[in-house]
């Protein structure tokens, strides 16, 4: 068996593991070289550029339908996706063409995503990619470099993602990418400061959209463990909002601004219920 043989069946049985050797993801791309911008047909019928010249990063992200993890780190993409609307930044999700459009589309509904979903016909973005793992999430410049990958993982894929796109805005510097991937081993989960809090959080936002009154519950828990965190009232506006009380969510999304001005999830929640009751 050749060793790319190899590296590919450890793949496959492994997909759904926390990997933290990220070169098992991309075989046949490195971190700086070109990511080849094909075109692509997508699921509405249209033809689009894997990489948008416009965007400072772009994120695509290779899914598999019927896969729990990729339905997870779909669902997440899509929230990271919001928090940055109106920035260079542009999010693709990529689908094998092998798979029946019947499968994808009804993966790509429940995940609830709005990106564009490319379809690879024949799998050649796969080869020249050399993708191995499901899912996986490369993100790119406007120059086509690629500047990272980051494999699935089951806690914290979102803020792995986040912060990666951050340094490509020149938000943060790679300090802040060490400190994400790399959080203080010392302390147990449940003993870091507003751990539990931020637990709560991402559950309520991976309940909001169908479960709007559930993802109140888990804000207002997350609010009582610690009464500083800006996404915790953000999220606690966007549930009540979304059960038709923006003049209970008002005062929440109020909260969150005062506690961080930039929070796009509380700016947009207070503006989609300016006027409402």
């Amino acid at each position: 068996m050749t060793r790319r043989l190899l590296l590919w069946a450890l793949g496959v049985a492994l997909s759904g593991a926390v990997w933290p050797m990220a070169g098992l993801a991309f075989a046949s791309v490195e971190v700086g070289q070109t990511v080849e911008n094909d075109e692509l047909p997508t699921l509405d019928g249209r033809r689009e550029l894997l990489l948008s010249r416009k965007a400072l990063a772009n994120v695509f992200i290779f899914f598999r339908p019927n896969q729990e993890h990729s339905l997870e780190t779909l669902r997440a993409m899509a929230l990271c996706e919001k928090e940055f609307s109106g920035k260079p930044v542009r999010f693709v999700a990529v689908v094998s063409g092998s798979w029946p459009r019947a499968e994808v589309v009804a993966t790509v509904a429940e995940a609830g995503i709005r990106m564009p979903v490319l379809v690879d016909e024949g799998d050649q973005l796969y080869g020249k990619l050399g993708v191995r793992l499901h899912p996986v999430i490369g993100i790119a410049d406007d120059k086509q470099r690629l500047l990272d990958y980051v494999p699935f993982h089951k806690i914290n894929y979102c803020d792995m993602v986040r912060v990666r796109v951050r340094r490509a805005l020149g938000e943060v510097d790679q300090a802040a990418v060490d400190r994400v991937d790399h959080p203080p081993k010392a302390l147990m989960p449940n003993e870091v400061p507003g751990a539990q809090a931020r637990r709560q959080v991402r559950l309520g936002e991976l309940l909001l959209r169908k479960q709007p009154a559930k993802a109140a519950v888990h804000a207002r828990i997350a609010i009582e463990k610690q009464p500083g965190l800006a996404s915790a009232h953000a999220l606690l506006g966007n549930a009540l909002a979304a059960q038709g009380k923006c003049g209970e969510a008002q005062p929440a999304f109020a909260e969150a601004l005062r506690l961080d001005p930039g929070n796009l999830a509380a700016a947009d929640g207070k503006k989609s219920c300016a006027g409402k009751k």
